[in-house]
């Protein structure tokens, strides 16, 4: 498998499927389903940026592959139950195909090749990493969070916006502090925020912060390892 295109490819499913899309939009692909026009066009954009990311002729018949299985994908997930599982079997799809993909073509240099002059780490990793621990992440956490009703009151309600902000610096500080070594500086972070709940009488609340706590960091760590050499 050519490691250069998969990484490119994920690249692009991870901007298009998670960042050019917004909450309306996969809303309305749930609701009107198969008459919503961005359920078409959300798959058009993966294609095309698979082709940018793979600027070579003989990529458009696997870019134009890439978009037809993304709404054949799409398709089965707007007509299936909603939650985690739904999630990570729509992901694992989506994965699937670009694995697939990079068995099957034979790919020149890539430009996601020539950025990659770090001796310490993988700058293409480390954006990957940024990108996951970011809007996927916080997906992924609300997901697990609902699957297993931690603090579903309403006081876990009005911080899950602030809760989905935090959750992202914290973790992108975490990736960089793993790129440098400062594990301290990691366990700190964690040390602070468990101080400044310790007080809270809402168990529910406390519940709901310390599961995405956990979850939190622990993507994380998992991304900041992936980046380095």
């Amino acid at each position: 498998m050519n490691s250069w295109l998969f990484l490119s490819l994920l690249l692009a499913h991870v901007i298009a499927d998670f960042y050019l899309q917004s909450d309306e939009y996969c809303r309305q692909k749930e609701d009107k389903k198969l008459k919503s026009w961005f359920l078409y066009v959300h798959s058009l954009i993966v294609g095309a940026l698979s082709w940018i990311l793979v600027p070579t002729c003989s990529f458009g018949f696997f870019a134009l592959g890439i978009a037809i299985s993304h709404l054949v994908i799409d398709i089965a997930k707007i007509f299936s139950h909603k939650g985690l599982w739904s999630f990570l079997l729509d992901q694992a799809a989506h994965l699937a195909v670009l694995v697939t993909v990079a068995f099957c073509f034979n790919a020149p240099e890539l430009p996601i090749q020539l950025v990659d002059c770090s001796e310490t780490f993988s700058i293409p990793l480390f954006l990957l990493a940024i990108l996951l621990s970011i809007k996927p992440a916080n997906i992924l956490i609300k997901l697990v969070l609902e699957k297993y009703q931690i603090g579903e009151t309403q006081s876990c309600e009005n911080i899950k916006n602030a809760g989905a902000l935090i959750g992202g610096l914290e973790r992108i500080l975490t990736i960089i502090f793993v790129i440098i070594g400062q594990y301290e500086a990691i366990g700190f972070i964690i040390a602070a925020k468990s101080i400044l709940r310790f007080k809270d009488t809402d168990t529910a609340k406390t519940e709901y912060v310390l599961a995405g706590t956990f979850l939190s960091f622990g993507i994380a760590l998992l991304c900041g390892l992936m980046v380095l050499k």
